[in-house]
């Protein structure tokens, strides 16, 4: 979400869109600074992000949107408008898919280190709290070798674990979030229980989702 109608003086977004005010309350809590916030969605929407080719059941959906009331129209946009319009992909003309390994290519090799073929097992957290604290993650080298990997005290540290749609609430469940039933029976101890994580993903939504750029169906 590019926050585009956001006041970043003020930190509060000129229309009242429910996402972009909590994303806006987020930012001031993290102390990030909302321009770079915006700058950097832009930046990655150039490296990856391509205007998709509208495929004739898209054209179909959207004619249905429209016929139904999901107006205006709004065309090709990246912003979060009221009306029906056409997003971004990641999948480019050629009908490859870019992935967020696509930006390494523009990074200062200087000040980077890339783990080939490294896996996180887990999050790992502080429990000496009241409530649990993602402190950092445990990985697996390319030699099968285990790693841990912390948090620092310092404000601009920070471990970004991206993990999808599916691995998400696989990666929840092994580092202990999830329904203490099952947790128990995989003897991974229970940090959070959460009788919804790992439920309610269906084979539909995944192929819609795979479907909606060039995707591998077209290949």
């Amino acid at each position: 979400m590019v926050l585009r109608n956001c006041n970043v003086n003020s930190l509060k977004p000129s229309i009242g869109k429910v996402e972009e005010i909590v994303f806006c309350r987020f930012i001031r809590k993290s102390g990030w600074d909302a321009r770079l916030v915006n700058s950097s969605y832009t930046w990655v929407e150039r490296q990856i992000v391509h205007r998709p080719k509208v495929a004739p059941w898209q054209a179909v959906v959207r004619d249905s949107l429209l016929d139904l009331g999901v107006a205006p129209f709004n065309g090709f946009t990246y912003d979060h408008v009221y009306g029906t319009k056409f997003g971004g992909t990641i999948f480019d003309r050629f009908g490859r898919r870019n992935t967020a390994a696509e930006l390494l290519a523009t990074a200062d090799p200087l000040k980077l280190t890339v783990l080939v073929h490294a896996t996180v097992q887990k999050v790992l957290f502080d429990m000496s709290g009241k409530r649990p604290k993602a402190a950092g993650v445990l990985f697996r080298d390319e030699n099968g070798n285990l790693h841990q990997a912390f948090l620092s005290n310092s404000r601009r540290s920070e471990i970004i674990l991206s993990c999808g749609a599916i691995g998400t609430p696989q990666m929840l469940l092994l580092s202990g979030i999830g329904p203490r039933n099952e947790l128990e029976e995989k003897k991974i101890s229970a940090v959070v229980h959460n009788e919804f994580v790992g439920t309610g993903i269906t084979k539909m939504g995944v192929y819609i989702e795979a479907s909606s750029g060039f995707g591998p169906i077209q290949r």
